[in-house]
């Protein structure tokens, strides 16, 4: 498998990786993961924007050559060289330089990219949603984008699978609905659309923010706060969003949901192309 390292192509056997790197030693990088394709929306600009703010954040200095275009080409060259499908899932992992223990001495960053075949349709049923009774979000200054300190989703996927669930939703430490352990959550009741807001701790992703600027153009209340589980014990339905598309839930605690294809379904052609 092919795969891009610091702008040149390697096969994935011989990336010089250093195992003094601080994504490894102490979680210190970021990714992002894009989904593009002919039935797919290329949001490439707001992944690399969220990206570049992440950076900001974390006091590391934005490769100048991760622009769109450079993106772009990245993925159609890994995509021929591997003979993939066109429908595919880009992964841009991004971390600073060795250096220093807990205290970096460097703002340089590294950065690896991969394309691999995306199967899984834009809309789909998510099945069964569970509560985790273990794992909870914190808000930081980094807590709206994707790190590579990881561990509360691993063990949130862990427990998902202990319950025997299909996706599993967290709370924030104060009891209020967060994000499922991979993606956003949004619910409907009647001509409401609710989604929490970015101080429970989730992540600030990319569709989320597509999804509550076309609900609002389409006359639909948004409402971004924070809420108890309570109110998606009372919602007419329930659905979550990432860079993969859009998947509702059959059911929630055993309460059956309904799907929001009819919310949705003048939605979804208006995101950007």
């Amino acid at each position: 498998m092919k795969v891009i390292f610091n702008s040149r192509t390697f096969d994935t056997s011989a990336v010089p990786l250093d195992l003094a790197n601080r994504a490894f030693c102490y979680g210190d990088g970021l990714f992002e993961t894009i989904v593009t394709g002919p039935e797919r929306f290329n949001l490439i600009d707001f992944h690399l924007a969220r990206l570049q703010r992440a950076c900001h954040v974390l006091n590391i200095k934005f490769p100048r050559e991760l622009t769109v275009t450079f993106i772009e080409a990245s993925i159609k060259q890994l995509q021929a060289e591997n003979e993939l499908s066109q429908t595919v899932r880009t992964k841009i992992m991004l971390w600073r330089n060795t250096g220093g223990l807990y205290s970096p001495s460097s703002t340089d960053a590294s950065y690896f990219i991969e394309v691999k075949n995306a199967e899984k349709p834009f809309f789909r049923n998510g099945g069964k949603l569970g509560l985790s009774e273990s794992v909870y979000t914190n808000f930081s200054p980094i807590s709206f984008a994707k790190t590579m300190s990881a561990m509360p989703y691993v063990l949130a996927g862990i427990e998902k699978d202990q319950q025997a669930l299909d996706e599993i939703l967290l709370t924030d430490v104060h009891g209020n609905i967060a994000e499922t352990h991979l993606a956003n959550v949004f619910w409907i009741n009647g001509s409401n659309v609710f989604t929490p807001d970015l101080t429970t701790g989730c992540i600030e992703g990319v569709m989320r923010k597509q999804l509550i600027a076309l609900f609002a153009q389409n006359g639909h209340k948004v409402n971004t706060g924070k809420f108890t589980v309570d109110a998606l014990q009372h919602a007419d339905s329930i659905f979550a969003s990432n860079a993969s598309g859009i998947s509702y839930f059959s059911s929630f605690l055993d309460l059956e949901k309904s799907s929001p294809k009819k919310a949705l379904q003048e939605l979804i052609p208006q995101l950007p192309l």
